[in-house]
């Protein structure tokens, strides 16, 4: 129903758009990088792009501390999926993981390889590439981040690809210092995951019961043949529900910041982010993941011998990854102490969508709180908060305070009544002039 109150609020959006620009604040979080990771000078005989990510050349970030909250817990490890840089975890200003965790007082750090993002051809992924973040890249991040925290365990996040290499790292060597490992939208069944999954219309995910039901008959309608797919019933449905759930939702400044943003990481991403499927089926063979015993690099990992803390998180409407194969992780990893939860959102909503900021981080959170290795407490040491001096008690209400005695010391004149130093006598007068 609109109100004068919701049209106030959908014209102040539309004129600020169209005067003050975008809506949605795109400044990512203050970051430096600390490590280019290991290096191998034989793959830029591929190409830039593959050269980039074959030759472990990925960035790892350190994100500036918040300047208030108080600093606790274990570091934080992010890591992006091979190929997608990991702005996901950084979405925008209000909607950001890396901004969550910084306000929560924690350490975070971000592996990604986000320079091959726009060079040349998308990349297309092979079991080399796997081996080669399991061997060498996270292996070599997971130590220079708890090298820069005097050896403290890190907690490892993975994101897509990103959680099945952190998962086959963590398993692989048993003696990386890890403290849990969070896998977000990762599978264990390829069977349930599609190699190619086409762009969800808008309508379909924020339109409304009425515009989506609206855009899922049109794409049940079949096409004639021999028509461009750009001009098929489903594009045309899309084409037009599209606007028609921008303008529903005029009066969310909210909702159309998050759709600029998701636009800006779709943009990033370009052909990228239509690999997802086919990367999993390239890198992994899927019989392998569904008993556990993958081989990566020539030798093989057994995920049912990892023992470190697991979170496995799916998302609800996830068309990529469903939460079927997500599910059957916790028979995997027998060993571990694995935990299974299900959040809104599809592949990308499920770690930066506008639900996760009331279901995701704070579960997040509270699975890091948990599993933060224990501070040691030393006894001994003297306390480093300065003491603070003794108060005296206040004076009686009506009464003067009375200063302490000053004790009299030789050749001093002594204190009188009230503090205040007596008054010498004066001396005697002498008459000099006129004597005889």
């Amino acid at each position: 129903m609109i109100t004068p109150r919701t049209l106030a609020r959908a014209l102040t959006n539309v004129r600020d758009r169209v005067i003050e620009g975008p809506l949605a604040d795109l400044r990512r979080m203050p970051r430096v990088a600390i490590d280019t990771g290991p290096s191998d000078p034989d793959a830029w005989a591929v190409g830039r792009a593959h050269g980039l990510a074959r030759a472990g050349q990925v960035s790892t970030y350190r994100y500036a501390v918040h300047p208030t909250a108080r600093l606790r817990g274990a570091p934080v490890l992010l890591v992006s999926p091979l190929g997608a840089c990991g702005v996901a975890f950084d979405l925008r200003r209000g909607c950001s993981l890396v901004e969550h965790l910084v306000g929560e007082g924690r350490h975070v750090h971000q592996v990604d390889d986000e320079d091959v993002i726009g060079h040349d051809a998308p990349i297309s992924a092979s079991p080399a590439d796997l081996a080669r973040w399991v061997e060498d890249i996270l292996p070599h991040v997971i130590r220079t981040v708890s090298a820069h925290h005097d050896g403290a365990p890190v907690h490892v996040v993975g994101w897509s690809i990103g959680g099945l290499a952190t998962l086959l790292t963590a398993a692989d060597d048993a003696r990386l210092p890890i403290a849990s490992v969070t896998a977000i939208a990762t599978p264990f069944a390829l069977d349930q995951v599609p190699e190619r999954v086409p762009v969800r219309p808008l309508a379909l995910a924020a339109g409304g019961p009425v515009l989506a039901t609206a855009q899922t008959l049109l794409g049940l309608l079949p096409s004639p043949p021999g028509i461009p797919e750009a001009l098929t019933v489903a594009s045309v449905g899309t084409f037009l529900t599209t606007p028609l759930t921008v303008l529903s939702h005029l009066a969310d400044r909210d909702f159309l910041a998050q759709l600029e943003a998701i636009d800006d990481v779709r943009a990033i991403l370009g052909a990228q982010a239509g690999l997802v499927g086919s990367s999993f089926h390239a890198m992994v063979d899927g019989r392998e993941l569904a008993s556990g015993r993958v081989h990566v690099g020539g030798h093989e990992i057994d995920l049912g011998r990892l023992e470190r803390p697991v979170l496995l998180v799916a998302g609800e409407d996830d068309t990529v990854v469903p939460p079927r194969s997500v599910r059957a992780g916790s028979t995997v990893l027998s060993s571990a102490d694995a935990s299974l939860m299900t959040a809104p959102g599809g592949h990308l909503g499920v770690l930066c969508g506008r639900a996760s900021r009331d279901r995701l981080w704070p579960a997040l959170c509270a699975f890091l709180d948990r599993h933060d290795p224990p501070v040691p407490v030393e006894s001994g040491l003297p306390s480093r908060r300065p003491r603070r001096a003794a108060r005296r008690p206040l004076p009686a209400v009506g009464t003067t305070p009375t200063p302490p005695e000053i004790p009299a010391t030789e050749g001093s004149t002594p204190a009188t009544r009230g503090g205040r130093r007596a008054r010498p006598a004066p001396k005697r007068a002498t008459r000099t002039r006129g004597r005889d």
